[in-house]
């Protein structure tokens, strides 16, 4: 169970709702779940202690869950959402909605008996739908305590797993199970007796193809605007793990936030590249905080451990690192603390890859008047000659890669430039880090980069401003200079902690053999042949793979643990 847990319900009728509720009430409260919330037609559960509110429309036709804000940072009083409830939730109020506010949301209507669903679009509080017995049912988790409100029918899509078992650790937003379908943000999804729409409101493209009809977006104030609205003036764990990303989030927070956090962590390996703890002390001595060092020795990886994060709507590919995430579990615990806040997605949004599309992104937005000294600083930057032919076959493999994309942001990307087209796919993998984990069970991990108002100054940007000069998330640097250290500043490598995690994944590589060659998987021939070869510790510390077999045994859990939920369904 996570701190953002919720479950909607939205019946055609009163009875039809009242007949699915009250089989059920006494084995929600037992689970530790209250009602949030009871009208007529919408009733909404959650955990008795969770961090989700739930604001009512003012008539009992609509419901808000989350924290949503305006334009300004400001957070909407209660009685601002419960109003905001109260408004038909059709395409053109959904838009207005994406364009006036942003947060951590879900915002459901209902519509002349349908019911209309938008999901935030940066994605942060998950969002499935499906319809039981004259109800249609919302919902941010898949714990086992809603397996009686199920859709009839429901079943694993073997064809959807073979997809997660071929790239592993990806986001996919098609769930490989039948009957529930994914809300993705920014999606508007009208659900009823017989109706199932969705609409894309925003993505990634027309956040690009619009930005000369905007502003020219202030990337320092986008920032500093999301990081202090969604910090407020709670108790953190707050992470500083020696990387750009972590660093600007500390910086920007406001003093009296930075002295409310709890614990500054930073976790650290033996190796010398693995261990970052002099970027992140220089952190914490800028701003005058006390640093947590905490040294990682292998990991945790048992079966138990693995079915701990297994009750979610997809493989939890967030819990990749099961050590990280138990400590910061531990650390809320500990100090009563409000969840963990990270600098994830900021490689994303500030444009951290290097790569020869970003030439072809000037050749593509200036054409004629491209500048050579952009693509001499860039040939630079990367080590590499722009030759056509090298340029062209980068762009042939993104081409190639493009063939793999699997989320809705991606369907339209007429006008977009192949670095930015890179740039939107990993915005679409970072969707992993809002993804569900342990560490967010008793708080909810935010990440301030991915929310709107920074995804989109990131997005209105060109990769060539983003890097300029040569110099991946050059733009961030300059933006943040004043609160970076200068060792950060200049910093020009990143952690590795691959040969860490091949010897901590190599320690366990008896129990991975069994579980997997053994397991559901390979009971239903999805697993490659060659893999045995490559449990090996010489195979995992010489060619890699760490990550490759733990996001394997975090599907292998997943399928176990739904086939055993839905073996145990009364037929």
């Amino acid at each position: 169970m996570a701190a953002d847990c919720a479950i909607i319900l939205v019946g055609d009728n009163p009875a039809a709702l009242d007949a699915l509720v009250a089989p059920v009430r006494q084995r929600l409260s037992r689970a530790g779940w209250s009602r949030k919330s009871h009208d007529p037609f919408i009733q909404v559960f959650a955990p008795t202690g969770g961090r989700l509110e739930v604001a009512r429309g003012l008539d009992g036709h609509g419901v808000v869950i989350g924290e949503i804000y305006d334009r300004e940072g400001q957070a909407l009083s209660l009685r601002a959402r419960g109003a905001l409830g109260c408004r038909r939730l059709d395409a053109a109020q959904a838009r207005t909605v994406c364009s006036d506010h942003w947060g951590r949301y879900l915002l459901v209507r209902r519509v002349e008996g349908d019911v209309a669903v938008l999901r935030d679009p940066s994605g942060a509080l998950d969002c499935v739908v499906w319809r039981k017995a004259g109800v249609t049912l919302i919902s941010t988790t898949a714990v086992a305590v809603i397996d009686p409100w199920l859709p009839d029918g429901i079943a694993l899509d073997w064809d959807a797993v073979a997809a997660l078992v071929g790239r592993p650790g990806e986001h996919r937003h098609r769930l490989a199970l039948t009957g529930l379908q994914a809300v993705a943000g920014g999606e508007l999804r009208l659900i009823g007796e017989g109706v199932n729409r969705a609409q894309q409101i925003w993505r990634p493209a027309e956040v690009y193809r619009d930005r000369a009809s905007r502003p020219a977006p202030d990337l320092r104030e986008a920032v500093e605007r999301s990081v202090r609205a969604l910090a407020a003036d709670r108790r953190w764990i707050a992470e500083i793990s020696g990387g750009l990303d972590s660093a600007i989030v500390a910086g920007v927070l406001t003093a009296d936030q930075r002295r409310s956090v709890a614990a500054w962590v930073n976790h650290y390996v033996d190796q010398p590249e693995g261990d970052e703890r002099d970027y992140a002390r220089a952190v914490a001595g800028r701003h005058g905080f006390t640093l947590t060092e905490v040294r990682r020795d292998g990991l945790r990886l048992d079966a138990a451990r693995l079915a701990a994060c297994a009750e979610t709507f997809r493989p939890a590919a967030n819990d990749i690192d099961p050590d990280y995430n138990d400590d910061i579990t531990d650390r809320i615990e500990a100090t009563g603390g409000w969840g963990s806040l990270t600098g994830q997605g900021g490689d994303a949004v500030f444009f951290q890859m290097p790569s020869l599309l970003i030439g072809l992104d000037e050749l593509w937005e200036r054409r004629g008047r491209a500048r050579l000294a952009v693509l001499h600083r860039l040939s630079r930057w990367l080590r590499r000659p722009l030759w056509p032919t090298a340029l062209a076959r980068d762009w042939r493999e993104e081409v190639r890669h493009r063939a793999g994309w699997d989320h809705p942001w991606l369907d339209d990307m007429r006008g977009v430039p192949p670095a930015k087209a890179l740039q939107m796919s990993a915005l679409a993998f970072c969707q992993t880090f809002q993804g569900p984990a342990v560490r967010s069970r008793l708080g909810p991990c935010v990440n301030p980069l991915l929310s709107q108002p920074v995804v989109e100054a990131g997005l209105a940007l060109s990769a060539v401003d983003l890097t300029w000069g040569g110099r991946d998330r050059a733009a961030a640097r300059a933006a943040f200079a004043d609160v970076l250290p200068p060792s950060i500043l200049d910093r020009r490598s990143k952690g590795e902690l691959g040969a860490y995690y091949g010897g901590a994944v190599a320690a366990h590589l008896d129990f991975l053999r069994g579980y997997l060659l053994g397991g559901a998987l390979a009971e239903a021939g999805l697993i490659d042949p060659g893999l045995e070869g490559r449990l090996t510790r010489d195979a995992l510390l010489w060619r890699g793979g760490h990550s490759h077999l733990l996001s394997l045994a975090l599907t292998e859990a997943w399928v176990r643990r739904w086939r055993e939920r839905l073996d145990s369904r009364i037929p």
